[in-house]
């Protein structure tokens, strides 16, 4: 690390030399007249988080022209411990005010000192002023990273079931032409969570409806696939009460998406009362979706309200990556009466809703709790994504890395 300011001969030297808002630069002694003052120093965040990366910044000048082999924003912790922030530059002061940002850090729950300094002919000088930034602790709430036996179900390794199958006979899954299976969703004994779509559907499996059939009545259609669709909503046992909710924070599942037409992937959120309340009312964030299809684009979207806010869109991939690589997909939910949902892309923020944009949707559908569902689904979406063509290869995988809640938002 650039920064290493624990030498017992550097802090005599900085002793002799420190001197407030300032300090003289004293090696090598054609420098000795030369000080470097900070006219201001900040953090990026006035309320600090733990996991949520932050960066400083500083306006540094100097009485005259010297080059400095790195300037740096030094961190401390309660014990003294050096965690500065990355990013140090090689760079020329002078009378001229410099503006200096660091790259970002992530840091745990505490009180941390900073203060910048400067590398010089070798030696290491501290400038005042020293200031604090507290970062508040943000609990991890819910966290799975499937390791196990192979063949294991999704719940293996958490105190209590948190995920049940979801056979779709109560709520959404319209169209849909694919059985729901908890035995399609195993653990792999590589640290992953697979979820597969076959052929290997229950004899006598019934799904969707033929046109202008009432959706709410018993499904008429024979099953043609079989998969996997996780839910936190206990449907066959409680009537759907949710095992986990949660009112914002960050929700993120690190994924390997299958291709193939007819594909549909998603990680998702639903309303934790959608017992009682009817979709769209109850609210829906979906982290990721997926087509098989369309290998670099990822939607992300929101409903809610009474009348359905659809908002949202199709994110691009980078170039040269596609949904069959492994991806962190990511929301940020500030739940408060003017929070946002934040989506992200291996922590790259894609897309904002404001409450403002989300209008009387926001307090309808996105101030309660939400729970997560994981699923691959085959065919249905009015169309949207279409039925599996002679190119969609059986059994398609959809592989989770892990799953995890924090309490409060990382961006």
């Amino acid at each position: 690390m650039v920064a290493r300011l624990r030498d017992r001969k550097f802090v005599r030297a900085l002793v002799a030399a420190a001197m407030l808002g300032a300090a003289t630069f004293s090696a090598p002694p054609a420098s000795a007249a030369v000080t470097v003052t900070v006219d201001a120093l900040t953090v990026d965040n006035a309320a600090p988080v733990a996991a949520r990366p932050m960066t400083a910044t500083a306006k540094v000048r100097a009485s005259g022209t010297l080059p400095v082999q790195a300037l740096t924003i030094a961190v401390r912790d309660a014990a003294g411990e050096v965690v500065d922030f990355p990013g140090a530059i090689a760079t020329t002061l002078t009378t001229a005010v410099k503006t200096f940002t660091t790259d970002a850090r992530a840091y745990p729950a505490g009180t941390y000192t900073y203060f910048v300094a400067y590398q010089a002919g070798d030696v290491w000088t501290e400038l005042t002023p020293r200031k604090t930034f507290t970062v508040a602790a943000n609990a991890v709430t819910f966290e799975q990273d499937f390791f196990g036996a192979a063949g294991a179900g999704p719940n293996a390794g958490l105190a209590t079931p948190a995920w049940f199958n979801d056979p779709c006979w109560r709520q959404a899954c319209t169209g849909s032409i694919a059985e729901y299976k908890l035995d399609h969703a195993q653990l792999d004994g590589q640290g992953h969570l697979v979820l597969t779509a076959d052929q290997n559907v229950t004899p006598g499996a019934m799904c969707g409806w033929k046109p202008g059939t009432d959706p709410q009545e018993e499904p008429d259609q024979p099953c043609r696939y079989a998969t996997a669709r996780l839910t936190m909503l206990d449907w066959e046992n409680k009537d759907g009460l949710p095992t986990w909710t949660q009112a914002g924070g960050h929700l993120e599942a690190r994924m390997k998406a299958p291709l193939g037409k007819g594909l549909w992937p998603a990680f998702w959120t639903v309303g934790g009362n959608n017992a009682q309340v009817d979709w769209p009312a109850s609210g829906e964030i979906d982290v990721m979706e997926v087509l098989g299809d369309h290998p670099t684009l990822v939607e992300q979207h929101a409903h809610g309200g009474l009348a359905d806010i659809n908002y949202g869109g199709s994110q691009d991939l980078p170039d040269g990556e596609g949904i069959d690589a492994w991806h962190t997909y990511a929301v940020d939910w500030d739940a408060g009466a003017n929070g946002y949902i934040k989506w992200s892309i291996d922590g790259v923020v894609t897309r904002t809703l404001t409450a403002a944009e989300a209008g009387t949707a926001w307090a309808q559908s996105f101030r309660h709790p939400h729970t997560l569902i994981l699923n691959l689904a085959v065919g249905g979406g009015d169309g949207w994504v279409g039925d599996p063509d002679a190119d969609t290869v059986f059994p398609a995988r959809l592989l989770v890395d892990h799953v995890r809640a924090y309490q409060k938002p990382l961006a």
